[in-house]
C-alpha cells in the first residue's frame, strides 16, 4: 500500500486497499496508452488501447466503493507509473523495429497488476463488501494477464 498502513478490517484499511488499486489501475491505462503509441503492429495497437480504456474503467468503477466508505477516491496515477513510461520508452528506442520490449513491458504490467488484486481479493482483513467488488475485477485481470502472456510466448 502507499501510506502508512491502517488497522485490517477497518474502513481505512478498505480504502487504503482501494485507493492503492485505483492508483494502480491508473497507473495501468495510462502504460497501455504509451504502449498503443509505440507499438507497430496494429493488432497491438488495439490491444493497447483497449486495455487502457478498460483500466480507466476499472478504476471509475472502484470509485464509488471508496465513496461508501465515506472517503474520496485518488484521481492520479503514481509516480512509479510515470517512470515505467519512461522506462517503457527507452526499451521500445534500445530493442529496435520490434514489438517485442514493449510486449514483454505490458506483461509484466499485467502481471503486477493482478497480483496486486489477487492479493486484496484473498485479504481476509478487507471488508466483505470491497472484497468482492476487488474479486470480481481480480478475475477480468487475471484473463487479460493470461492473454497477454500468450502473446508475449509468441515472441519466444
Amino acid at each position: 500500500m502507499t501510506e502508512t498502513p491502517a488497522a485490517p478490517g477497518t474502513d481505512d484499511y478498505a480504502v487504503q486497499w482501494l485507493n492503492t488499486l485505483i492508483v494502480s489501475t491508473l497507473d495501468s491505462a495510462d502504460n497501455f496508452e504509451k504502449a498503443a503509441g509505440l507499438a507497430r503492429n496494429p493488432r497491438f495497437q488495439g490491444l493497447f488501447k483497449q486495455r487502457a480504456e478498460s483500466r480507466r474503467k476499472l478504476a471509475e468503477d472502484l470509485k464509488p466503493e471508496v465513496r461508501s466508505f465515506g472517503a474520496e477516491p485518488w484521481e492520479k496515477g503514481s509516480f512509479r507509473g510515470l517512470a515505467q513510461r519512461t522506462f517503457l520508452e527507452l526499451r521500445d528506442k534500445i530493442g529496435g523495429k520490434t514489438d517485442k520490449p514493449v510486449i514483454e513491458a505490458m506483461e509484466r504490467e499485467d502481471d503486477f497488476i493482478a497480483n496486486q488484486f489477487a492479493e486484496a481479493a484473498h485479504d481476509d482483513q478487507l471488508p466483505e463488501q470491497a472484497r468482492q467488488a476487488v474479486e470480481r475485477a481480480q478475475e477480468a485481470l487475471q484473463t487479460e494477464h493470461d492473454q497477454m502472456l500468450a502473446i508475449r510466448n509468441e515472441f519466444d
